[in-house]
């Protein structure tokens, strides 16, 4: 059997181009000749990797000699057609008859001087004819190891000047100057491109600056004209640093930044259906028409099973101006919990309307069948903020807008700045009223469900509802949890005292036939988070149900419907104490109490360490008391004695 050679080894042993070689291959005829062709399987490439090689016994015997030349060991070297230019390949096998003697013998000579100056053909079909030296400088680099045909510069790769050969044969300044100011020229080019500054004004500021340089280094030539000549900097030095744009893209437009920064690669194998959800919200880009006749678009609510990629949707729509609430995610959530099972696991983004999903946590923690992975603490993911690329939610949406909603009249587009016009000046017109658009997007999502991906997808051709049948047919089943399930699981356990056989929630009454026959002060109410109540669940202490309660009724005075209701109301509570009664043995407490009192022994006093009596005979002091009040004549005659007196005193001191 001869050696396979691919479309490389192919154009390179016959020396041309690897398309026209690969085509050659395809045909499976080259120059009039059948070739033996054969596909195999690589490791990349196109066609999910299929790669074609030939026979060299296919092969023109002219080419297979050369192969055959170029695989013969010649001194200590054995070289392969792989890897060699087609100029070193047919080099080799022109020399091939001389290179096989030793260097400087006889034999050589004399092969080198008969191929001297006869006529051939090059490997590009030219004739040529090759002087005695030239061959024997060829053969000579054969024997180094080098390859044979023309060569590159020995200095190549290599800096022949430090900014531009105007500008070194100019100035007069030594290596070392000559380096500091390039390497400040470099620095000034990266600063300006960080800066954000464009390639033409980094070029022309990057002049500038090395003109100043220059002068500020001491070179002032008479004319000026001959230094800005000079000092044009070669574009090269410029698009060298564009990397540092890099800066500026990071710090002013982090998006695009972040839509080219580093990522991982995510696969589906392994994964079963509902294990990943992922949810999110869209604007459908097709404008419908309010009651009042404004213009508005609708809200998509959709969840993605990430490894089956199905898709469930929702659509909101706003008479007046609104945004989405937790309670329409909720209800869009529970109907497909409802069709599809309960997810293990939860992917939302950050958005208010996703607040809900915490809620969820501990009912997906008992949908975890088997371990996949590290575990986790919770079952729901919030994604970073701003990375949309990361949620294969976002590149649906966007094919669903592009492949389907925009085949739909009224479609706008995503740039609401500038939207679709069927005529300058006049924007498309609308689809119509909510109701008849949401029949449409159904569709258009049940299509896509329906429809077979690419084979490069991660379904490998499947359409997503194929993708799910797969999973039935090796035993898969969802996790069932009903609709009302779900609106029950978004709720908070609060506090309340039952008052004559009712509580308030929200500012209402609510009542039921379990909570007025209820004996305890206190029950604990699920009350939703987000939803407007119809219904309640009641818990008692140990979390166990009670009952439903119902927003209490009220009734008019005059109506015997209300009197009758109280009859069942406290039929019911004193049937609930009757029970209490015959669930309890009677005691008599009185008793009870009594008897323990009279069981008590009685406590003796000690001797008292004094007396106290009334009785003034056993007094040991006497006790001052108090006079008695005077009359008020007898008051006021003493106060007149005592000021006469004090008037004689007077006179007799002054004499």
């Amino acid at each position: 059997m001869g050696e396979w050679l691919s479309t490389v080894e192919f154009a390179a042993l016959v020396g041309i181009r690897r398309q026209v070689a690969h085509r050659a291959l395809v045909l499976r005829r080259w120059r009039k000749t059948a070739l033996e062709v054969r596909k195999v399987k690589g490791r990349r490439g196109g066609n999910d990797g299929e790669q074609y090689q030939v026979n060299s016994t296919s092969l023109p015997l002219e080419y297979q000699h050369r192969l055959k030349a170029s695989q013969t060991p010649v001194g200590n070297q054995s070289k392969s057609i792989t890897g060699r230019t087609a100029e070193n390949a047919w080099g080799l096998d022109y020399l091939g008859p001389a290179v096989q003697y030793a260097a400087k013998s006889t034999a050589r000579a004399a092969v080198l001087a008969e191929l001297a100056g006869k006529p051939t053909r090059n490997w590009e079909g030219r004739a040529v004819s090759y002087c005695l030296r030239t061959l024997q400088r060829h053969a000579a680099r054969f024997n180094e190891g080098m390859k044979v045909g023309r060569h590159g510069r020995s200095d190549k790769g290599k800096k022949r000047f430090i900014i531009s050969r105007k500008w070194d044969k100019l100035v007069p300044f030594d290596t070392s100057t000559r380096t500091k100011i390039a390497g400040d020229l470099k620095q000034e080019i990266r600063g300006l491109l960080k800066g954000g500054m464009s390639w033409g004004h980094t070029l022309k500021e990057a002049e500038k600056f090395l003109i100043d340089a220059t002068r500020a280094w001491g070179f002032r030539p008479g004319d000026p004209n001959v230094l800005e000549r000079a000092c044009s900097v070669p574009p090269e030095l410029v698009s060298a640093e564009l990397h540092f744009r890099n800066v500026h893209r990071f710090k002013r437009d982090h998006k695009a930044y972040d839509d080219r920064r580093p990522r991982i690669r995510r696969t589906l194998a392994g994964m079963q259906p509902m294990e990943l959800v992922v949810g999110d919200v869209h604007p459908v880009d097709i404008h419908l028409t309010r009651p009042d006749g404004t213009l508005a678009t609708a809200r998509l609510i959709g969840f993605l099973d990430w490894a089956t990629q199905r898709l469930w949707i929702g659509l909101i729509f706003f008479e007046k101006r609104g945004g989405v609430q937790n309670c329409d995610v909720i209800e869009v959530l529970a109907s497909m919990i409802e069709a599809w099972g309960m997810p293990q696991s939860l992917y939302v983004d950050n958005g208010a309307e996703f607040g809900f999903a915490a809620f969820l946590d501990d009912a997906m923690q008992l949908t975890v069948q088997s371990f996949h992975g590290p575990s986790r603490s919770t079952r729901v993911i919030n994604a970073l903020p701003y990375n949309a690329s990361a949620k294969p939610i976002e590149r649906l949406f966007g094919d669903l807008e592009t492949r389907y909603f925009s085949t739909a009249r009224g479609h706008i587009g995503g740039n609401r700045m500038n939207k679709k016009q069927e005529a300058i000046g006049r924007t498309v017109a609308p689809f119509g009223a909510f109701e008849d658009v949401v029949p449409a997007i159904e569709g258009f999502v049940r299509t896509y469900n329906h429809t077979a991906q690419g084979k490069k997808s991660a379904l490998k051709g499947l359409s997503p509802q194929a993708a799910y049948r797969e999973h039935l047919e090796v035993g898969w089943a969802p996790t069932a949890v009903s609709r009302d399930e779900v609106r029950a699981a978004c709720a908070r356990t609060e506090e309340r005292s039952v008052i004559q056989g009712a509580i308030s929630v929200g500012g209402r009454h609510w009542t039921c036939p379990e909570l007025q026959a209820y004996q305890y002060e206190k029950v604990w109410v699920r009350v939703p988070a987000y939803h407007t109540p119809a219904e309640l669940l009641l818990l008692d202490r140990h979390g166990e149900r009670v009952g439903i309660a119902f927003p209490d009724v009220e009734f008019h005075p005059l109506d015997k419907r209300g009197a009758k209701t109280a009859a069942e109301r406290a039929r019911a509570h004193r049937q609930a104490v009757r029970d209490l009664d015959r669930s309890a043995p009677d005691i008599d407490v009185a008793a009870r109490l009594i008897a323990r009192g009279q069981a008590q022994p009685d406590t003796v006093p000690n001797e008292p360490v004094g007396v106290v009596s009334y009785d003034p005979a056993k007094r040991q002091a006497r006790i001052v008391m108090p006079k008695r009040p005077l009359p008020a004549d007898e008051c006021r005659s003493e106060q007149d004695e005592r000021i006469a007196a004090q008037m004689d005193l007077a006179k007799r001191i002054v004499g």
